[in-house]
């Protein structure tokens, strides 16, 4: 991880223990290149308050044959233009503001492709299930849901997605008739055009519906 920041260090390592991977910190990019001239690192996380280390680190690792393999993860701004900060090649992006819940629901999103079994802190069951997407509470977005929590979901967009300020997620559960409908929050976006969202509703009875919907699922146990 290349990050100057401490609380954003903090968030991370707190997340990668939980997740049992292990971090190595650096902050210069100086040191994160002699770091992977002597060994390979699944996954490497850059920070887009400071750029110009970040694009030097990067630069790097495209041109290394251990770097090449690597996961790239950005920790960004919603209004961040990634090509412009870190040029092209970022795997995923968690946005801004961090929490906990952000940072290990990004890196757990992404897990699976540095080589780790999935590691799962709440229930979440795998689904296809259509729903609707309405952006800046303007553009409505035909979506495809492929898990769900309780606390939050992965989508599928066909087309990509534009610049996000406000989300609110309309959908059925499999197997039910009526629509339920919650606000959200952007938490993490990937390379292949999936996005992870955090429920945000007030509303009581529409967490009550998805909490006993996946415990009921066999898959959630």
């Amino acid at each position: 991880m290349l990050c100057q920041q401490p609380e954003t260090v903090a968030l991370a390592m707190r997340a990668c223990r939980e997740l049992r991977v292990e971090l190595h910190h650096c902050s210069t990019a100086k040191t994160a290149i002699e770091k992977f001239s002597l060994q390979r690192f699944h996954g490497v996380i850059v920070d887009d308050q400071d750029g110009p280390n970040a694009a030097l680190l990067l630069q790097d690792l495209r041109a290394s044959a251990n770097g090449k393999k690597s996961v790239i993860i950005a920790l960004a701004k919603a209004d961040a233009v990634l090509d412009a900060v870190f040029g092209a090649g970022i795997h995923l992006v968690i946005y801004k503001p961090l929490t906990h819940d952000k940072m290990r629901n990004g890196l757990r999103a992404i897990r699976p492709l540095m080589g780790k079994q999935q590691h799962r802190a709440s229930l979440r069951v795998k689904v296809n299930v259509g729903a609707n997407l309405t952006v800046n509470d303007t553009e409505n977005i035909p979506v495809k849901i492929l898990d769900l929590s309780s606390g939050g979901a992965a989508l599928s967009l066909p087309n990509g997605c534009p610049t996000i300020k406000s989300l609110k997620l309309s959908f059925a559960l499999p197997g039910e008739e009526t629509t339920i409908t919650t606000i959200a929050e952007l938490v993490w976006k990937n390379a292949w055009g999936n996005l992870g969202i955090a429920f945000v509703s007030t509303d009581p009875a529409f967490t009550q519906s998805v909490s006993k919907w996946i415990k009921a699922r066999p898959a959630a146990k």
